[in-house]
């Protein structure tokens, strides 16, 4: 099945709704958590693609503020719920929104923080996106950022470690596994890398999955 923005999204939809994602299933929260830059607690932090909302409700009781955006209205009011079932209405919300048309004001964030989503977001709209980042956060603003990387040796059928380009649909969802050099020609005009890591997770999505992760630590230039 070839990829499409509309499949994309009913498949999301789906995978959250039945906690079938595979970022439901991987323990990156303490590595990520690890990573966390020297941010007072009560720091401003927009968490892009927040989906069920399980690294969100983390930052918010470390003590931060937390606005995450999703694209699924459904997951969205859902993890609204959440949030007041777990008495964190004071320090989370979230709202429908695009990563590409980011819905806040010009410089209004201590931290953005992307779990998963960069590699759904086709290359030609890698600039835009970045754009949006810089726009939103704050001078010296940090942004951690959690992608699928070229490390990867076997994903659903996909050997990353020997792909060219780093593409891969499967079920109409598109995913790009990246390369540390990919991932500082998308962000060194505007940001400083301030460290990077790798994590190998067994997915359970498939009996040869073996997922690595990239993550990375930037600073508003």
């Amino acid at each position: 099945m070839e990829y499409s923005p509309e499949t994309q999204k009913q498949y999301f939809q789906f995978a959250y709704q039945t906690g079938s994602d595979i970022w439901s299933h991987i323990p990156y929260r303490y590595k990520a958590e690890q990573m966390l830059p020297p941010i007072e607690k009560e720091s401003l932090i927009l968490d892009i693609g927040a989906g069920r909302g399980l690294w969100a409700m983390k930052l918010a009781n470390l003590g931060f503020k937390v606005l995450g955006i999703d694209y699924i209205e459904s997951i969205v009011s859902k993890v609204n719920e959440r949030i007041k079932d777990e008495g964190l209405q004071e320090r989370a919300r979230f709202m429908v929104g695009n990563a590409l048309e980011i819905p806040f004001v010009n410089e209004g964030f201590d931290m953005v923080t992307d779990v998963g989503t960069l590699q759904h977001i086709t290359k030609d709209n890698w600039s835009l996106y970045n754009n949006e980042i810089v726009r939103v956060l704050k001078p010296h603003g940090y942004y951690l950022n959690i992608s699928l990387s070229r490390r990867t040796n076997n994903f659903l059928g996909f050997n990353p470690r020997n792909s060219s380009d780093g593409d891969f649909t499967k079920f109409g969802v598109h995913y790009h596994f990246f390369s540390e050099s990919e991932i500082t020609e998308i962000f060194e005009n505007d940001f400083m890398i301030i460290d990077q890591q790798f994590e190998e997770y067994d997915t359970h999505s498939d009996p040869h999955d073996d997922l690595v992760l990239v993550f990375t630590l930037m600073q508003k230039k």
